[in-house]
């Protein structure tokens, strides 16, 4: 079992957000449930409200008691509540982290603790937090360990910016940029699965396959993240992050050993190869009926909320197999998944099904492997589906964010993202944008509640190849 066994502070910066109500205070809960806590352990909340520490434990349960699908053990959030404490300050205030350093001090009484500065706010504020907390280290070997939630800048310079703006202050390997969607378990499964079995990866080689596909779904709109969504839409929300990694970590090469840097490199490889045709037919964009309704006062009004599109890689292994992308939010069901289709033989009949892995990563966490077999009776093709669960169960179950918090203490960095991964995944993306900017590409309107615009079919009809949909 991973288990954290040495004392640890967790900072949390901007402790009274969303990030941290919804996923942080819930992790920890779940690390005590699964008994992964050490004896000795700290949670600070660092903001700018005004509030008493007991007005941030009540918040700290709160977020619990509404956020963890499981019944609360109340005697057990109470003992977890008791650890936590509360600090008021400014990110630009560099007296503020002096205080802080020597509240923590008091707090934390251990020697030569560990100390999780958890980044909960938005990039705005992130030079200003890394700056503070660099100047005020008092021990050049004081752990301190950074843990960066996405978005990095918010374009090729802006992350090149933030790189170069981190390395003045710390190692690169007290550095964890985080991206949740690698905390999940069965995305961690794609590359696992890779490594250990030679038939199925036999099966992921370019040659062996037609093409591509990656769909992630939303029923929900934009909802209370209007503020921010509108300024950036879905492209750089979920392209430019989660989808790139799931695409990477689907078509790399598999290193040999499963060590970080061997891994970091190969997605490299992947990334900075990915290649968009700088044509219409290429990208379709789309905007839910209702979210005009949605935006708030000063909002841009003109950010997709569906995008779909096409993309190779520019590398001799993947020549000429197309990749679709697609995501978009208030649609008909929330799924994420991954098909891979293989080609047919030669003689095959074009009206025939292909092969198909699928990797479905929500709601079920499973890999499906779709082959066809004749009927004696009717001579007819039926599917036969070789299906498996991809999901933990029982007491192994972790959190995303409880699993990446038990990397970071671990010292683990292979779930997390390096920056020349985000360089590279901002460069295609700032193409793809100029593209759209340059030429106007308008967004479709589509129903809530629907499969998004009818135009998205186009993309994969290019290649005589359609969707697929798993229901």
């Amino acid at each position: 079992m991973n288990k954290i066994n040495q004392p640890f502070a967790l900072i949390i910066f901007g402790a009274s957000g969303e990030l941290a109500r919804l996923k942080l205070f819930p992790a920890i809960y779940n690390l005590a449930v699964q008994k992964r806590l050490p004896r000795d352990f700290h949670i600070i909340g660092y903001a700018r409200s005004k509030k008493t520490v007991g007005d941030f434990r009540k918040e700290f349960e709160d977020g619990i008691l509404k956020n963890t699908k499981e019944k609360v053990d109340k005697e057990l959030l109470k003992k977890i509540s008791s650890r936590v404490s509360y600090f008021q300050g400014q990110y630009d205030n560099m007296e503020d982290f002096k205080k802080l350093h020597q509240y923590l001090k008091t707090v934390c009484p251990e020697k030569n603790i560990t100390k999780l500065a958890y980044f909960s706010v938005p990039p705005v504020v992130f030079k200003d937090i890394i700056r503070n907390l660099g100047e005020t280290r008092t021990e050049k070997n004081e752990d301190i360990r950074l843990v960066i939630e996405k978005p990095f800048g918010e374009d090729q310079k802006s992350a090149t910016d933030l790189f170069h703006f981190v390395a003045r202050y710390f190692d690169e390997d007290n550095v964890y940029l985080l991206d949740h969607y690698l905390g999940k378990s069965a995305v961690q499964s794609i590359l696992h699965l890779r490594h250990s079995n030679r038939f199925l990866n036999l099966m992921m080689k370019g040659p062996e396959v037609s093409n591509i596909q990656i769909t992630a779904f939303e029923e929900t709109g934009v909802e209370n993240r209007i503020s921010y969504f509108s300024q950036v839409g879905t492209i750089k929300d979920m392209v430019q992050s989660h989808l790139f990694q799931i695409l990477a970590l689907t078509t790399m090469s598999i290193p040999i050993t499963e060590n970080t840097e061997s891994l970091h490199r190969e997605k490299y490889s992947i990334l900075s190869a990915l290649k968009f045709n700088k044509s219409q037919k290429n990208i379709v964009l789309g905007q839910y009926a209702s979210y005009q309704k949605e935006l708030c006062e000063g909002c841009p009004n003109g950010k997709e909320t569906f995008a779909a599109v096409r993309l190779f890689i520019d590398r001799e292994s993947w020549y000429k197999v197309p990749i679709y992308i697609r995501t978009g939010k208030k649609l008909d069901e929330k799924h994420t998944y991954v098909v891979i289709e293989m080609k047919k033989f030669g003689f095959q009949p074009k009206e025939e099904e292909p092969n198909r892995l699928i990797i479905e990563l929500y709601p079920e966490e499973k890999i499906d492997i779709r082959l066809l077999n004749k009927s004696p009776l009717d001579k007819k093709f039926k599917a036969l589906t070789i299906s498996d669960s991809l999901a933990s169960t029982g007491d192994t179950y972790l959190t995303e964010h409880s699993l990446l918090i038990i990397d970071v203490l671990n010292e683990n960095h292979i779930n997390f993202l390096s920056f020349p991964e985000i360089i590279a995944t901002w460069k295609i993306t700032d193409e793809i944008m100029e593209f759209i900017q340059k030429n106007k590409i308008k967004n479709d309107t589509y129903k809530d509640g629907s499969k998004g615009p009818q135009s998205q079919n186009g993309l994969t009809q290019i290649d005589n190849f359609k969707w697929f949909d798993i229901h």
